[in-house]
C-alpha cells in the first residue's frame, strides 16, 4: 500500500483519533507556565490528508512595525518563526500553504505593511482558513496563548478546537476569546489569531524563541486546525456517534 493508500485506511480506520485529539480536556485546571521545550519526539507526519486545502499563515507586524517588544527580542520576529514551522505541519499533511510574508526582505524595512494591504492579498487566494499569529503583551506575569476569533459559527469552532489544544499543551485555562480585529473581521474565510504567548513576560519570551518549543506549540495549532478541517469530511452519522470510549485519553 502507497503513503496516501496509508493515509487514508489511516484515516477511515482509527484515524478519528486524529480527528478528535484533545476533544476532551478537564477544565479547572490552575493556569501554569507554558512546559519546558523536552525535546519530545512529535508524530511523523505524512500523507494527503489534507490534500485540496489551502490554508493562509499570516504573521503579524513586519519591517517598519516590530509590534511588541520583549526584554531579547520583537514580537515580528517570533511571529514569522512560529509562521514559518506552522507551515511546516502543514505542508506535511498535503496542504496547499500561502503565507503574508515569508522573510524579513519581504516587507521594506522604511515601510508599514499596512493591514489593508494583506487583507486585499488574502480574500485573493481562496484559502480554506486564515490563521494569524501574534504575540501578546502585558503584564510580565501574564502568560500562555489564547485563540481569537470575530464572528461566524465556521471561525468559533476552528478558534475552540485550536484552543482547546493549546490549553492541554500549556495547561492553561485560558478560553476562546471574540475580539473586533480588522483582519479576522474583514476575511472571507474562516478566520483565527492566535496569540502565541506574551513576549513580555522573561519566561515565556525565552521559550517562545526555542525551536524545540516551537514545534510543540505549532503542532497543537496544526492538530487543532487539521480537527476542525476534518470533521468537514466525516459521515453525519459518524460526527453525531458518540467516540469510543479509548479516544478519551490521549
Amino acid at each position: 500500500m502507497g503513503a496516501k493508500g496509508a493515509w487514508r485506511s489511516r484515516v477511515l480506520g482509527v484515524g478519528a483519533a486524529l480527528v478528535m485529539t484533545g476533544s476532551f480536556v478537564l477544565t479547572g485546571r490552575a493556569a501554569s507556565a507554558p512546559p519546558e521545550p523536552a525535546n519530545r519526539i512529535l508524530p511523523p507526519l505524512v500523507g494527503d490528508l489534507l490534500e485540496g486545502r489551502t490554508v493562509i499563515i499570516d504573521p503579524g507586524h513586519g519591517g517598519y512595525d516590530p509590534g511588541a517588544l520583549g526584554r531579547r527580542t520583537q514580537e515580528a520576529a517570533i511571529n514569522l518563526a512560529i509562521g514559518l514551522q506552522l507551515r511546516k505541519w502543514f505542508q506535511m499533511a498535503g496542504a496547499r500553504v500561502l503565507m503574508t510574508w515569508s522573510k524579513p526582505s519581504e516587507i521594506p524595512p522604511n515601510k508599514k505593511y499596512r493591514v489593508q494591504d494583506r487583507l486585499t492579498w488574502i480574500n485573493q487566494q481562496n484559502g480554506d482558513v486564515l490563521i494569524d499569529i501574534h504575540c501578546n503583551s502585558g503584564s510580565t506575569v501574564w502568560r500562555n496563548p489564547q485563540t481569537f476569533y470575530w464572528d461566524g459559527a465556521a471561525s468559533y469552532h476552528l478558534a475552540s478546537d485550536v484552543q482547546e489544544e493549546l490549553r492541554y499543551f500549556t495547561k492553561s485555562r485560558r478560553g476562546v476569546k471574540r475580539i473586533n480585529q480588522y483582519v479576522l473581521r474583514h476575511a472571507r474565510m474562516p478566520a483565527i489569531n492566535v496569540e502565541v504567548g506574551y513576549v513580555t513576560n522573561p519566561v515565556e519570551e525565552k521559550l517562545l524563541t526555542t525551536p524545540q518549543y516551537q514545534k510543540e506549540l505549532t503542532w497543537a495549532i496544526f492538530i487543532g486546525t487539521e480537527r476542525w478541517l476534518v470533521k468537514g469530511r466525516w459521515p453525519a452519522e459518524l460526527l453525531e456517534a458518540p467516540p469510543p470510549v479509548d479516544l478519551l485519553k490521549r
